[in-house]
């Protein structure tokens, strides 16, 4: 995929983002990421701190879905973006000018052992095959600090996704090309040793509901209206009550875990060079 290809995509997303119809689902994720980012970064407290962010299509898009840029502004944080695609980091590098940006596979992240504070996941493992989930996640281990945050956002194969997907192949239609659905007890499984889970929490609830049926019901409210209903939505998905019921519902699925210490010893180093 070409640089211009990149840019048309961008600005198909963007005036989808700016039409009645779409402006629901970019404030919809952008609200949902930035309260997992929150999350996860909280566990490893305030002061310098140094975040990796995978996938920097967000970055591209901007808007409420920008991540990186609106935590360094905000937090002050100190962001390492990756993409495997070269027009991505070019496109994500000049909406956001403070990143430093690296093309590379997240399976083979050219850092050194505990370089980072936290690590940004939001839906990248799922572009991979399955057999590739174990690597992508001890590079993850190996590049955090000891105490550092794991934020992993994956979509999975709940009840509802599975449900979608059925009626896609009944009815002739193709999922998206490269995407993966993954079972949590499986990822759970792979983060293995290493990596304590503090949190697990569900995203994208309004996401496998018939999308046309919501697009034209929340396209219809007013603004301020749709922030509070969506804010609400958003609150209740990081409820720990409600997990048991929507992680059969939500499309994509959270994770917080946090790096323990390994029993030889591990050295914190510049994320700069392998």
């Amino acid at each position: 995929m070409g640089a211009d290809d990149i840019q048309a995509l961008v600005s198909e997303e963007i005036l989808l983002a700016n039409s009645a119809r779409g402006r629901w689902h970019a404030e919809y994720l952008g609200r949902s990421y930035r309260s997992a980012v929150e999350m996860a970064t909280a566990q490893v407290g305030r002061g310098s701190r140094t975040v990796l962010k995978t996938d920097l299509w967000n970055e591209c898009l901007g808007g409420a879905r920008g991540i990186a840029g609106y935590f360094h502004e905000r937090d002050g944080l100190r962001f390492f973006g990756l993409d495997l695609l070269h027009p991505v980091c070019v496109e994500g590098r000049a909406r956001v000018p403070a990143m430093h940006v690296v093309q590379a596979d997240i399976r083979a992240l050219p850092f050194r052992a505990g370089s980072f504070d936290a690590v940004l996941d939001l839906s990248t493992l799922d572009h991979l095959p399955e057999a590739g989930v174990a690597k992508a996640i001890g590079e993850y281990r190996r590049v955090l600090r000891v105490g550092g945050a794991l934020l992993l956002i994956f979509w999975q194969r709940s009840l509802m996704v599975r449900l979608r997907l059925l009626l896609k192949r009944l009815s002739g239609r193709r999922e998206k090309t490269g995407q993966q659905y993954f079972k949590r007890a499986c990822v759970m499984a792979t983060l293995g040793r290493g990596l304590l889970v503090v949190k697990e929490f569900v995203v994208g609830s309004l996401l496998i509901a018939p999308q046309g049926l919501t697009s034209r019901f929340l396209g219809r409210l007013p603004a301020r209206a749709l922030m509070g209903l969506l804010g609400l939505v958003v609150r209740v998905e990081r409820s720990t009550a409600a997990r048991p019921l929507l992680k059969h519902v939500a499309g994509l699925y959270g994770i917080v875990a946090l790096r323990q210490a390994d029993p030889r010893g591990d050295h914190s180093r510049d994320p700069h060079s392998t």
